[in-house]
This record gives C-alpha cells, structure tokens and sequence, in this order.
C-alpha cells in the first residue's frame, strides 16, 4: 500500500470516528488505536526518540489531540524554536490551552534571554504576575516611563511577588517613588493580610521611630490583647487608632468579651472614622454570635443602622434560633431586606417563626409552598407537614444526531473527551473549561448528557447547573463506583446514599479532587486523616498516590465515615459536621445544658462551609436513597435532637 493511501486510509477512517458519540464496533476500534498511537508517541517524545515521534506523530495530523504533540515537542525543545516556528503554531491553534500555554512559556524562555524586543511583540497582559513584571523591566529598559504606574499597582499589594518583580521594584526605589507614604499604604495591606514578614521588610525603607511602630504592630497582631493593656495605647492619634483597630478585631475573633471591655473602657472615645468604628462594632458582635455568647443578640442589635451587612443579618436569626426566641426570628427576617428574606432559608424560618406564633392555624398556610421543593428545606417543610417529598426529576433527552452536531461544531469538546479517555484530567478540564462559555445554555445542558455518558461526572454536574438544568437527577446525583460502595456500606454498617451524599459533596466524583487545605481525592482524605483510617483497617500507610485511587480512598473514607458515626453515638448529623469540620470542633459546638432540635442546631454552626455542608449532604442523601431504589428515609428520622456535651 502507498504511503499516499496509507495516509487517506486513516484520514478517512478518522472522520468516521468523528462522529462517534459512544465509541462502538469498528468505530471505537478506530478510537482505541489512534489512542494507544498517541501515548506511543509521547512516550517517544519523552525518550528521546525525535526521529521516530516524528514519523508516529505524522500518522495522527487528523487525530483530535494531534495539537498536542505539536505543543509537546515545541516545549521539550524551546530553546532551539525559531520565532517562526511559535508564531505558526500560535496562529493555527489559538483556541486551545495549548496557545496560552505555550506563550506564557515562550515568554520565560525570552526574558531568560533577555530578548526584550521580541519578548514584547509577543506579550499579552494578564498572563501571570511574572510575566507582567518582565514586561515592565522590558519597558524600562527601552526608557518607556509610562510603566511607573503600571509598577506601582503591583508593588502596592498585601502580598510578596514573585522574583521577577525585583528589578521593577527596585527601579521605582531608585525614581524615589517607594515614598514612605506608600510604604505605609502597603504595609496596612500586608498586615490586614497577615503577612507580617512583608511588612517587616518593607519597614526598613522607613527611619528607625516608624520601624518600632511596624513592630508593635505586629505584636498586635500575634499578641492582641496584651498590646491593646499598654500604656502606649492610651492616647489617641492616627497610628494608634490603626494598631488598636487591628488588634481588636483579632480579639473579637476568639474573645469577643474581652474586646468589646476594652473597646468600653479605653477606646470608644478615641476620634474613628465612621466606618472603622462600625467595622470594630460589626466584628466584636459577630464574635459574639460565633462564640455563642449570651450578649451577642444585644450588641448585633445595637449595632448601628451603617454596620449591618448580610451577615449581621443572618446572625441576628441565629442567635434568636439559639435561644428559641420566635418572636425575635420573626422581627430579624422582617428587618432583612427583600433580597434576603426570599431566600429558602429565611423563608422556612420565618415560617416556623409564624406557626409559633400562630399555632391554631393549619401549618401549610405557611410551609405549603415550600414543601414542594426538592431542597434541604423543602425537606424540612414536608416532614413538619407530613407530606411525600417531592423529587422532580425530568430526564434530558436529545437525539445522537443533535449530540454529534454539538461535537463537530466544537472540537474543543473533542479534545476534552479524548484527553479523559487517556487520563490527562488536568489537561481535558482545561480544553472543557475553555469551551464551556463558548457554549449556549442549551448546548451547555447537550454537554452535561455527553460528559454524563463519558463517566466524566464532575464536569456533568457543572454543565447541567450551568445550564439551569436542575431536574435531571441522573446527570446531578450519578452513582459511579455503585458496587464498591455498597459493598463497603455493609462492611461499615453504613447508608450507601449517606456515602453518596458526602461523595457528592465532597468531590463531585472527581478522582483526583485535590482541595487548598490537602485533603485528596474522591472522599477528600487529607493525608493525616488516611493514615489515621489505614491505622484503623490495619493497613499499610498510604501515599498521595494511593490516596487518589478510587477503590482506595473510598475504603479510607467510609472507615473515617463509620469512626465519626460511633464516636458521636450514631447521630448522623454530628458524625456529618465532624466528617467536615473535625470531632473537636463539633464536641465544642455542641449545645449547653439540655438538647436542640437539629435543625436549628445546624443553622447556628460557627462555621458557614460546615453549615452549607451539612445541609447539602443531608438533602443528597435523601435524594440518593430515591436514586438508589431504598425506602425513603425523612429528615425527620436522621435529624433527632442533638445532645448537650457531656459533662468533663
């Protein structure tokens, strides 16, 4: 066979493929060699092997990934590319990642160089704060003294940048522009901020009586209550009002008691602005409320009109629930703008708030709308009113051919599909991402049922939200890894949708989720957590490797589930919040002296991540329990009273 028709062969063949949607007989066969061709190719690539990734990568120019190799090699071989050469493959795939990628790369290698001519033709702002920076050394070596302004609003951050700010920030020194008013602008964003090393630093630009006040500032930041007991803080003027601003506010966050004795012995009558002032009233009430202390309801109250934000608001009811004040639950979310008050949540309360109120009256006067919604809340309604619950679910329908079209007018989409195949989830999230807002809500909602059909749920979910489709459960509440989880649901002695329920949370089924805080994979196990749980099974310590592995971090994870459940006396609520927050925490916010209903519980978490966790965690798993074929269990069932700690 000719080297020609070889060639028309497997272009011929390619096209075919295109169409594809679920990859069957010779079809996914096409797919499946084309696939294994591309890892043989970067496997070539990675070796070595130039000659031959050449030959391999020319046999797959129709292949949808073929861009990749392209970038692959371009990368593996910057150093000897021709301007030329980047240009060419900037222009022809420009609505990749590949083209951002390679350009921010493409960059770094010129300012190595210190090719300042051409790294300016090809730079585009906005692609990394370093590179940025290169561009502003770039202008100041062509003498442009337009990029002072330009340097000054990067120097002027709460936060170190990177390295390749040096030069620039060292040419504004030079320019006498670091004056000390600016020094002192930065420094109050480096310690609002907390980077108390930046400020530090920046303070050897000052003379020696303003670096003793940057010091005592950071003692009152790390030591605010014993600063804000010094003689120094007692006369009044711009410094001090900063410092004791600070430092009260610090306090507020873990002793609210003692900041607002303070603030009432010594400080009120120091001359605030208006909105500082406000600002330390707002946090030393929110304090209160977070520590649940008995005065916070009296001082959110008295705070002025000005102070009040959403959250004061919210924690107005709070504190009210806390205490089972329904008079006051109903005044907090009559104070509350419109906006707020039509939230679900305010809308169940206050509703509950009226019932107490009125407690002859029929109770769906109140809750009868909201029982119809398939929501945490609209949970909560149905069970007060003894109504079925409402699930909703309308299943998204499309024809093979309209899901064809989608993919052929976006080969974006192609890419993605193809790069999870392989594996390559970071890259495939990049290529969904890019096209996601290209996307029309309808052609998002087509999306969801594509990525749904790949087993790519995380990014399906996120479509089908996207699209505001909400009512297809199958898309929104999928069941991957249904086998091992039940198997692990009896070994535990746990609820299969419970598990579903925190993976839904969680992780969304993302396999390799990793979260800022460490925690990994679909059950979202830091490392500590793993170990504790291997420790529990009797098994080896895990790596992040193995940590990421499916099959694996669910064994963990249901382990650490059914540790919390035992540990909290088998209250699903609490052993959910620890699963989230950790048992020491919840141990502390658990109520005093007699039990609370748990819904009001909930709604009074110090933490709002773990109130909005719990909440969801529990209407998925009701909704898993309907997925799952298993008698409804009521919220009613797995929210009893919480009990009060137990005496030390």
């Amino acid at each position: 066979m000719s080297r020609r028709l070889s060639l028309f062969l497997l272009l011929a063949l390619t096209l075919a493929s295109l169409g594809s949607l679920a990859g069957k007989g010779t079809q996914d066969s096409d797919w499946r060699r084309q696939r294994a061709l591309f890892l043989q190719a970067r496997s070539l690539l990675y070796q070595g092997r130039r000659s031959r990734f050449r030959r391999l990568a020319r046999r797959l120019r129709h292949y949808p990934l073929y861009p990749y190799l392209r970038y692959w090699e371009l990368r593996r071989y910057l150093s000897s590319r021709s301007d030329r050469e980047i240009d060419r493959f900037l222009a022809r795939y420009p609505d990749t990642p590949l083209a951002g990628r390679l350009r921010r790369a493409w960059l770094r290698h010129l300012a190595r160089r210190r090719a300042w001519r051409r790294f300016l033709h090809d730079y585009r702002p906005g692609l990394s704060v370093a590179l940025d920076c290169a561009a502003l050394q770039a202008r100041m070596g062509h003498r442009d003294r337009g990029w002072q302004e330009a340097a000054l609003r990067l120097w002027n951050q709460g936060h170190s940048q990177p390295d390749a700010c040096d030069p620039v920030f060292e040419g504004l020194a030079r320019d006498g522009l670091l004056t000390p008013e600016r020094r002192w602008q930065r420094i109050a964003r480096a310690m609002a901020s907390g980077h108390l090393s930046l400020a530090g630093y920046l303070a050897r630009g000052l003379d020696a009586a303003d670096r003793t006040w940057v010091k005592r500032w950071q003692q009152a930041h790390r030591h605010p209550a014993r600063s804000l007991r010094l003689a120094i803080y007692r006369h009044d003027g711009p410094l001090t009002r900063r410092i004791v601003a600070h430092a009260l506010q610090r306090l507020a966050r873990h002793d609210a008691r003692t900041a607002q004795r303070l603030w009432r012995r010594r400080y009120a009558r120091f001359h605030w602005q208006r909105a500082v002032r406000d600002r330390i009233l707002r946090r030393i009430a929110l304090g209160a409320a977070l520590q649940g202390l008995p005065e916070a309801g009296a001082w959110l109250d008295r705070l002025p009109a000005a102070a009040h934000t959403a959250q004061t608001r919210a924690w107005r009811v709070r504190v009210a629930l806390a205490r089972g004040n329904w008079s006051a639950v109903r005044a907090a979310i009559a104070a509350m703008p419109a906006s707020e008050r039509g939230r679900i949540q305010w809308r169940y309360w206050a509703a509950r708030a009226e019932i107490a109120r009125h407690p002859d009256d029929e109770p769906a006067r109140w809750l009868g709308e909201l029982a119809h919604r398939r929501h945490y809340y609209g949970f909560l309604a149905a069970d007060r009113l003894h109504w079925p619950y409402r699930f909703h679910h309308r299943p998204s329908q499309y024809p093979a051919r309209t899901l064809q079209r989608l993919l052929q007018r976006h080969p974006a989409l192609l890419r993605a599909r193809e790069l999870f195949r392989l594996d390559l989830l970071a890259a495939a999230r990049r290529e969904w991402t890019l096209a996601l807002p290209r996307l029309t809500p309808a052609e998002r909602a087509q999306a969801a049922v594509l990525a749904h059909r790949w087993g790519w749920h995380d990014r399906a979910i996120a479509a089908a939200a996207a699209a505001g489709r909400l009512d297809d459960l199958e898309i929104r509440f999928p069941t991957p890894h249904r086998a091992i989880i039940e198997t692990l649901a009896r070994r535990q002695r746990l609820d299969p949708a419970w598990i579903f329920g925190i993976l839904r949370q969680e992780s969304a089924f993302m396999v390799d989720a990793r979260s800022d805080a460490g925690a990994l994979g679909l059950m979202q196990l830091t490392p500590a957590t793993g170990r504790y749980s291997a420790r529990l099974l009797r098994l080896a310590r895990p790596s992040r490797r193995k940590l990421l592995h499916a099959e694996h971090n669910l064994r963990l994870g249901t382990a650490y589930l059914r540790r919390m459940l035992e540990r909290f006396d088998h209250n699903a609520v609490l052993a959910t919040a620890a699963y989230n927050a950790g048992p020491q925490p919840v141990e502390r916010w658990r109520p005093r002296g007699r039990p609370l209903e748990a819904a009001r519980w909930v709604e009074t978490l110090p933490y709002a991540e773990t109130r909005g966790y719990v909440r969801s965690v529990l209407a998925f798993t009701t909704v898993y329990r309907q997925r799952l074929g298993l008698p409804l269990v009521r919220l009613a069932a797995r929210m009893p009273p919480v009990p009060p700690a137990a005496s030390p």
